[in-house]
Parts: C-alpha cells; structure tokens; sequence
C-alpha cells in the first residue's frame, strides 16, 4: 500500500498533483459529512475538533522518548504509541527492562499504548497463509498476554489493556476488521481510505495520513488539512513512525542494511511542532486514538474498579467518556488508589472526594474545570481539605 503510493509520488510535480487530488477527496468528503457546528466547543473529548498522533513500532521507543516525551508534555499533547513487544533488527529479542519502563513512563506521561501485533507480521499474509485464528493467536492474543505480564521496574505501574490496534503495515481487510471489532479492539487504525475525517465515539475501522519524510511534508497542505478537519467538526489521525531530528542518520544506530527503509519512516520534532502550533491556532485538541473512539482509560486499576460502579453497567467492555462527563459527585475514598490518571474525563465534576488514598501527584485535577469542593485528606504528604 505505501509502496504504490510512494512510487507516485518520488518527483515534485506528481507529488503535488497527488496532493492536489487528495485534498480535492477530503473537501468532497467534507461536504457530505460536514453537520456539526464548529463554535462554543466546551466539552473536550465529546465535541471538539482534534487531532491524534498516531506512532508505530515500538523499536523506535529510544526514539520516542528521547524526543518525544518531554516535547508532548504531561496530558497536553496526547499521543498513541502502538507497540510490539519486540525489536524489529537486534536479532527479533523482546523489549528489555529498560525499554518497557520506558513505554510505561510514556503512558504515565497521558499517553496511549496501544496494540500493534506481537511480532508486527503483515496481516494480510498471515492471515491467508496459516489462517485468521492462527494470525490472532499469534500476533493478538499473544501481545495482549505479554503486556499484562509486564510491569515498570521501580513503580510496578502496569499497562493499560489496549482499546486500539493499528494494523502492521497498514496492511488490512474486512475479515480482518470484522474479527477484531469489538472482540479485542473499539477502534482498529490503518492508513489512507476514502474518507478521512473521524467522528467522536467511532467504531471499527480508522484512517490516518502519514507524515513521515518520504510521504506528506508539505506544510501547505498539511495546514489545509487542518482547517477541514476543524471545519468538519470531526477528528484526524496521523501517522508516524520515528521522531528524529534531520541530522540525526539512521546509520548511527548500528541496525544494519536491512533497517535502511524503515529509517525513510521518520518525523522531525520541527514537523511535530509546526503541526502543534497549527492546531492550536484552530484551537484543535490533541487526543489519542482511544479517545477519540470515546473510551476512557485508567492505570489505576482501583480507581477503574470504582468507576464502574458509579456508571450504568460496570460489566461494559468500554467505559464512556461521555457517560463520565455527566457525573457530578465522586467519593472515592479509601479506595487503595494511587494514580489519578482517568479522572480528566470527569469534566463535570462538582465534589470530590479522594481521602485515605495514596495519591501523590494531583496535577491531573486542574483538568477539571468545574470542580467546587475537594478533600484530600490523608494522601502522602497531604492532610488537608480543599474546598
């Protein structure tokens, strides 16, 4: 898929008549699909206009982390890593110790992990080879088993089971699709489709659009990308691979020639940033790909316990977000809780309650706006009520 496309896109005037056709799609699209106002957005995750940055392979989380996590914030520029669970050119060994903290301190960081297949094998070929079973016990199943398995070294913070899967490749079918949704997944990602906006709440199958050196860098387009988006009133994925900046060489990293055409997948941070500031300037909001499905997600395990039974159905497979932003009052004292990670998709929360916990960090409360009455008595270093 990205080769054909690639291939018609190598010179500079086809790359822009390419872009020139795409953009063309996505206005005609929009036009079908444009029935949502685009003003006095004030419910985050439920009707504003976003983006999700959408990176692949988790060999690259050296990458990621290096450049990325600092540079994406504490929950302000959320982005979803799919991951494998292992390395794609040091002799196909699972992630080390080292790297899995680092992918968890990435999701301590806001951010989503999410699934991408064990080994990262082609579906498609998989699948018509040895059988669609055989493909979701090996590449599904399997990663899903490794990550519940996994902890961090020093917090013992688990990963979250994943809401989204992003096709290797983006190689993909409808057999593929139909298998995966909602058995395992709510949202399942690949590239380039005939639409390209998302709605809030989606299910099933997600497009995005590469970023990548060798595929969109054109900032024009990028930004007319944007305001359509904005003005559909819906959501768009892009997808990415590596952050590096443009002098650092892919040969430095001692991969060999056969990593030479993953190195063409790379982002610059100064991409990254231009594509931030733009949709800021639209006041976009930054989401991941769970999100924008309209799930919401904890790392607290506690905390996730006893969310369930503040809503509808505690035996649902996927939490609402929008169920979460009815909610006015939570009392979730002596509850064992230690991460308040979830909480922000509380955005009409009243009162709260969080005594007799043992929550450090609260920052993620002054994501709740409408918060009039808060008790934090009795958290580590904390034995005060705040109202």
């Amino acid at each position: 898929m990205f080769v054909s496309i690639i291939e018609k896109i190598k010179t500079k005037t086809s790359k822009y008549l390419y872009w020139e056709k795409f953009y063309e799609n996505i206005i005609k699209n929009m036009g079908i699909k444009n029935n949502t106002s685009t003003s006095n957005h004030k419910n985050l995750f439920i009707n504003k206009p976003g983006i999700a940055f959408s990176f692949d392979d988790s060999f690259r989380v050296n990458h990621w982390t290096k450049y990325g996590k600092e540079f994406f914030g504490y929950y302000d520029v959320k982005v979803t890593f799919n991951i494998n669970a292992i390395h794609h050119f040091e002799g196909r060994r699972e992630h080390t110790q080292e790297e899995i903290d680092m992918l968890l301190e990435l999701q301590s960081n806001g951010h989503e992990i999410a699934h991408h297949g064990f080994k990262h094998l082609n579906a498609n070929e998989f699948a018509n080879e040895k059988g669609l079973s055989k493909w979701i016990d090996d590449e599904i199943l399997t990663l899903l088993e490794w990550m519940e398995n996994q902890q961090h070294s020093k917090t013992m913070e688990k990963f979250k089971k994943p809401v989204s899967f992003a096709f290797p490749y983006a190689e993909w079918n409808e057999e593929l699709i139909n298998e995966l949704v909602s058995k395992y997944f709510k949202i399942v990602r690949g590239h380039l489709s005939d639409d390209y906006f998302i709605s809030f709440n989606h299910t099933g199958f997600a497009p995005s659009i590469c970023i990548d050196s060798i595929f969109l860098t054109n900032e024009k387009y990028i930004k007319k990308i944007l305001k359509a988006t904005k003005k559909s009133g819906s959501n768009l994925i892009f997808m990415c691979h590596s952050i590096l900046p443009e002098n650092i060489k892919w040969e430095s990293f001692g991969w060999g020639e056969k990593s030479l055409e993953d190195g063409q997948w790379r982002v610059s941070p100064k991409m990254i940033q231009f594509i931030i500031n733009e949709a800021k300037k639209l006041d976009m909001e930054f989401y991941t790909t769970s999100e924008i499905a309209g799930v919401a997600t904890f790392i607290d395990r506690n905390l996730e316990r006893c969310i369930r039974k503040q809503i509808s159905n505690p035996d649902t497979q996927w939490i609402s977000i929008s169920e979460l932003s009815s909610i006015k009052e939570l009392d979730l004292s002596c509850s064992n809780i230690s991460s308040l990670d979830g909480i922000q998709y509380f955005t009409n929360l009243e009162r709260l309650c969080l005594k007799d916990n043992n929550i450090t960090d609260f920052r993620l409360l002054e994501k709740l706006s409408m918060l009039k009455e808060l008790d934090i008595r009795n958290n580590p270093n904390n034995s005060k009520t705040v109202s």
